[in-house]
């Protein structure tokens, strides 16, 4: 009875860190997922306009460019401006100036990432939401089609290597 109740015990304790494992993975976006979301996002924006962009500076998810932990972001290079944003600490700032807790040049690093072919991926250090320390994070940036400015979304991640995301670009 004690051996069946352990057994008991431990599947249940098991199976509760496997689903808390499983739930907790799907609240992260992925590198495909915000290529994938990135490239809709350009599509949609090759008409200019940025209404559906338009967050008021709010994480707002019912935005259907802000899912998940992550969100998309369209800025100008050219008129160095962000366009749209889901915090107002950015928004209609200017942006080429802005830099990583490491002194990297995030927009900078961006809009070159952006003029590529196919887009490109840059890692720099920024903060999660409602934190204030830095985790390393890589965005995928492309040039929207017709247009003077480019879309972002990006992922925290430690293990993500930008070089092979770049090179998966060129395939």
């Amino acid at each position: 009875m004690r051996l069946t109740k352990l057994i008991g015990v431990t599947g249940l304790v098991l199976g509760l860190g496997f689903s808390g494992s499983v739930f907790a993975g799907d609240a992260n976006a992925t590198a495909d997922e915000v290529k994938a979301k990135v490239q809709e996002a350009a599509a949609a924006l090759q008409s200019g306009d940025l209404s559906d962009f338009n967050t008021d500076g709010k994480w707002n998810p019912e935005n259907k460019w802000v899912w998940k932990d992550t969100y998309v972001f369209v800025y100008d290079c050219d008129a160095d401006k962000a366009l749209a944003h889901p915090t107002l600490a950015v928004e209609g700032k200017t942006i080429m100036g802005i830099k990583d807790k490491a002194g990297k040049e995030l927009f900078v690093a961006l809009c070159e990432a952006g003029k590529q072919a196919n887009g490109g991926w840059v890692s720099y250090m920024w903060p999660k939401k409602g934190e204030t320390d830095p985790s390393q994070k890589v965005s995928y940036a492309l040039q929207v089609e017709g247009q003077s400015f480019q879309v972002s979304s990006g992922i925290y991640s430690d293990d993500a290597n930008v070089e092979e995301l770049n090179a998966a670009l060129a395939k």
